[in-house]
């Protein structure tokens, strides 16, 4: 009788189950409303999609407290403990409709006490100090549970980064009283003893351990600072000898408050090798090979040689490198080198062979180089006949580069200024004092970005026909006013059949403005205008380049087509600018 009615039994079942699941909107997705704030909305909507839709109507009760959870959590980060919530299930009949979810978020809490207490040595710490007046958790403020936890992570990597490794919060917490929507934000801390740098430890690396303390930027036993750790592994990057360096403290190995510094070094081949080949409207193809030796001999010698090949320009250049203090800053650089240029009205060969001298000042940006540099350059400039020319020149230069963002820069500024001389009684053909300017900065706010750029140059001399065509000053190109070919702007003279020489100019001026705004994640579009001139007197004709252009922030670094219009005294036309590299 039992097992006859099995059938039937499994046939109630069945249609019970069938009732169940049938018309239920398993896929159904929620609707919020009532929330004006997009990021508290946001973060609604996030805490929603972290819950499982339900499969069946049964779940349904199940699925709607979690809903009321996690939204009331995704609301009480902004301060808001007594949201009123309202859920309405899906249709059973309509697979298209949704969880109809309409929120009232009422009063927020505000922050009514903020209690703040620090003990240990960090007490008399300026920074540590400075930081608790700055922290984002103000009293009559609305409660946000971000800015609570900003503060707790801020107080935390400061007091780390000072060697405070011993910090730790004795007390921390949110007290609310939902009925008074009133908070009180406790935070107590204490920091323990300060800790000191110990000794360094190379990981079997001797060599290299002489050329490392020349660039440490501390002493055993002062404070610990991370910023300076950070600062030796940029220095130590710097120096070229290595290929990667990693700088670290040890503190479970810690003795009386001294941290060991561990360096780990991996050295770059005993030779490295480097092709490279670009593009621009300039110069047209490019070809680069370097070469280098990082280590000479154990004293930290380093050698280096560079080939340039283009249609106009070619190079070839070797450098001797030797550290005095400091490998990246302060050094001597012994170069020889020739260069060979044919192009619009100048055909130059030059020898060089010069001696540097570079170092910075501490708690400086400032580069400072003193050269000296022996040079004779055989040239024809225009309709002057050949000629060769001798200089024994020294001179100085200051220098500063300071950038943000990467390739893709977006703050950031570059300034050079050289000045030198040469007398006629001292190896030189004839006299001459020769000053030349650079400068760019490039500035955002918010999606906009500007780059303005400045250069200056002059030429002091009562023999100007002698100087070197490398010496003289042309305008025009991608880098100076665009609309003009490359080095097409300067004082010229006419030939036979009426046409213009050029003959370069002592004085030079040229200013530049770029606006530019993105129009997507990699491309951003630019207008400018360039002005400026190569001439022979302080009154010369200004020359302009007005345009527009794209940026594409390609896999390999900026690239930027122009499209210019330039016009001068003596010509007007429509140019294609293309180049390749950072802004600065």
């Amino acid at each position: 009788m039992l097992l006859t009615n099995v059938p039937s039994l499994l046939c109630v079942i069945v249609l019970m189950l069938s009732g169940v699941f049938s018309g239920v909107a398993v896929a159904a997705s929620a609707e919020v409303k009532g929330i004006k704030s997009d990021k508290i909305l946001d973060n609604v909507n996030a805490h929603i999609d972290s819950i499982e839709l339900p499969a069946a109507a049964y779940q349904f009760e199940q699925y709607q407290q979690r809903l009321t959870e996690k939204i009331e959590q995704a609301v009480q980060v902004f301060g808001y403990y007594q949201a009123a919530i309202t859920i309405k299930a899906p249709s059973q009949t309509n697979r298209n409709d949704k969880w109809q979810i309409n929120v009232e978020l009422g009063q927020v809490t505000t922050v009514d006490e903020v209690v703040i207490e620090l003990q240990g040595e960090a007490l008399d710490d300026l920074l540590m100090q400075e930081l608790l007046t700055k922290l984002p958790i103000v009293k009559g403020k609305a409660l946000q549970h971000a800015a609570y936890e900003s503060s707790k992570y801020q107080l935390q990597n400061l007091a780390l980064s000072l060697g405070y490794f011993d910090f730790k919060f004795t007390e921390h917490s949110i007290q609310v009283v939902e009925s008074t929507y009133l908070a009180t934000i406790i935070l107590k801390m204490h920091s323990g003893k300060r800790y000191h740098f110990g000794e360094l430890r190379f990981v079997e690396d001797d060599r290299a351990e002489s050329l490392v303390r020349e660039t440490l930027p501390f002493n055993t036993g002062e404070p610990y600072e991370a910023d300076k750790l950070a600062l030796l592994s940029k220095r130590l990057k710097q120096t070229q000898y290595f290929k990667n360096a990693l700088v670290r403290p040890v503190v479970a190995e810690s003795v009386d408050y001294r941290v060991p510094i561990e360096i780990i070094l991996t050295h770059k081949p005993r030779d490295n090798f480097d092709l490279g080949a670009g593009f621009s409207s300039d110069i047209g193809p490019r070809f680069t090979a370097k070469w280098q030796r990082p280590w000479v001999n154990s004293h930290g010698h380093a050698m280096s040689a560079e080939l340039f090949l283009s249609e106009p320009e070619n190079s070839i250049s070797l450098d001797y490198r030797i550290p005095i203090e400091d490998p990246v800053q302060n050094y001597a650089s012994f170069q020889v080198g020739f260069q060979s240029q044919n192009d619009n009205d100048t055909t130059s060969d030059r020898f060089t062979l010069s001696a540097t001298r570079h170092w910075t000042v501490e708690d400086s940006d400032w580069q400072r180089a003193a050269f000296i540099r022996l040079e004779q350059e055989t040239f024809i400039q225009g309709l002057e006949p050949e000629q060769t020319t001798r200089l024994l020149t020294p001179g100085f230069t200051l220098s500063r580069l300071r950038s943000k963002g990467g390739l893709d820069i977006y703050w950031g500024d570059k300034q050079s200024i050289t000045v030198e001389a040469a007398a006629d009684a001292l190896l030189s053909d004839i006299n001459m004092l020769r000053v030349s300017a650079q400068t760019k900065w490039l500035r955002s706010w918010d999606l906009h970005r500007v780059l303005w750029r400045a250069e200056l140059g002059a030429v002091a001399t009562e023999s100007f026909q002698q100087v070197p065509s490398s010496l003289r000053y042309f305008a025009g190109g991608d880098q100076s006013i665009r609309g003009f070919g490359y080095r097409t702007l300067s004082p010229a003279k006419l030939n036979e059949e009426g046409d213009r020489e050029l003959t370069g100019g002592q004085y030079l001026a040229v200013g530049s403005v770029e606006y530019s705004y993105p129009f997507s994640e990699k491309w951003r579009m630019a207008v400018f205008m360039d002005a400026g001139t190569s001439t022979n007197k302080f009154a010369g004709d200004i020359a302009t380049g007005i345009g527009a252009g794209v940026n594409w922030m390609s896999p390999v670094g900026p690239v930027r087509v122009y499209v210019a219009r330039g016009n001068s005294d003596y010509e007007s036309q429509w140019r294609i600018h293309f180049s390749m590299g950072p802004a600065l």
